[in-house]
C-alpha cells in the first residue's frame, strides 16, 4: 500500500502570502504550524484558524487563504468529494 497517497500535502506559506481555493465547498483546512485568515466570496466573516484547528469550507466560489505568520497547513478532501475538482493558486510570493 502507497501510504503517501493516504497523506494530504503540506502547503507552505510565508507571512503575508496568500492562496486562492477554487471550488472549496466542503474542503477542510488545517493549520499544523502558524495563524491563518480565511476570506470567501460572498460572506462577511472573517475567520482565523490557529495551529491545530480547522475550518471546513462552506460555500461555493473562491475562498482566501491569507498568512497571518510564517504557516503550513493541509486541505482535506470530504469523504463525499463534491462535483469539481479544487485547486490553490498563489496570489503573492516571494518577488511578487
Amino acid at each position: 500500500m502507497n501510504t503517501r497517497d493516504m497523506t494530504p500535502a503540506a502547503t507552505h506559506l510565508r507571512k503575508g502570502e496568500i492562496l486562492r481555493l477554487h471550488n472549496g465547498r466542503g474542503q477542510r483546512i488545517e493549520s499544523v504550524h502558524g495563524g491563518l485568515w480565511i476570506t470567501m466570496d460572498n460572506d462577511l466573516r472573517d475567520i482565523f484558524i490557529e495551529p491545530g484547528s480547522g475550518f471546513t469550507v462552506d460555500r461555493s466560489g473562491h475562498t482566501l487563504i491569507s498568512a497571518l505568520d510564517d504557516s503550513t497547513f493541509v486541505v482535506l478532501e470530504p469523504s463525499e468529494p463534491p462535483h469539481g475538482r479544487w485547486t490553490l493558486d498563489r496570489l503573492t510570493g516571494a518577488g511578487h
